[in-house]
């Protein structure tokens, strides 16, 4: 299963009352968050499947008038309609046991993070734990993405992508890292960040000690620059918790270099 399943999926579907559900679930998708993924395109799967559930009862050949003079035309129409819904809901059936295996996952992942003893030296390593995980945390062989690790051929080829299209290219080159706490937000880091239906990769740079900040408030305290590393002259002055709020909303990660 790609991603590409998933937009595929979405134009099929595009402008029913399961289409958003699908959008959110791809955009989970590209972020490496399966579970929310799972949840979502589930979400679509039973909006769609109660919508077709009375085409999908009927009989074609009972259902239309033996009288009608275009018979023949509404019976092939109305089996045509049946055979994309069932199409479709296998579809879903593909899609959600291999999105659900991924979520398992994901889930162990995290509760081995609980599990593994991290502060207290007075516990044991356990050694049976994996040694790779899926989404890695950040240590010496996962670094953080700076302006000078991004080429001017990967900004421009990126510069003229938009929405969707940028987020996907920008995953096949780097790991997204979403931000759960301010103390996650890393300066000199390069961040995507979608506005709209653009992205921005934007370098954060810690203001001047000397900074105005007679009116800020404990919220906005330690604001960051950000800069877009492909047009320098758009730019944004955010607080760490500003940014883990655009990160809550799926609008921000910060980007991480792949492993391997």
């Amino acid at each position: 299963m790609t991603v590409d399943d998933l937009q595929d999926l979405y134009g099929e579907l595009r402008g029913s009352r399961s289409a958003p559900a699908i959008m959110d679930a791809r955009a989970f998708f590209l972020e490496r968050q399966w579970a929310d993924s799972h949840t979502k395109l589930n979400e679509a799967y039973e909006k769609y499947r109660e919508s077709r559930q009375r085409i999908l009862r009927q009989d074609p050949e009972k259902e239309v008038d033996a009288k009608a003079k275009d018979r023949d035309r509404q019976v092939r129409r109305l089996q045509r309609k049946q055979d994309k819904a069932r199409e479709i809901i296998q579809k879903f059936e593909t899609y959600l046991p291999q999105l659900e295996r991924l979520a398992e996952k994901e889930r162990a992942k995290e509760v081995s993070k609980v599990a593994t003893p991290t502060e207290s030296p007075s516990e044991q390593p356990d050694d049976d734990a994996p040694d790779v995980q899926e989404t890695p945390p950040l240590s010496q062989d996962r670094q953080i993405v700076t302006k000078d690790s991004v080429d001017e051929a990967f900004l421009n080829q990126f510069s003229v992508l938009i929405g969707d299209r940028q987020l996907e290219f920008v995953s096949g080159r780097f790991d997204f890292q979403p931000l759960t706490d301010p103390q996650e937000v890393i300066s000199d880091a390069v961040y995507l960040l979608r506005k709209g239906d653009r992205c921005m990769m934007i370098h954060a740079e810690t203001l001047s000690d000397d900074a105005d900040s007679d009116d800020a408030d404990s919220d906005d305290n330690a604001k960051l620059l950000c800069v877009d590393i492909a047009k320098a002259k758009n730019r944004v002055e955010l607080s760490p918790n500003a940014m883990v709020r655009l990160s809550q909303k799926r609008k921000l990660v910060l980007l991480l270099t792949k492993l391997g």
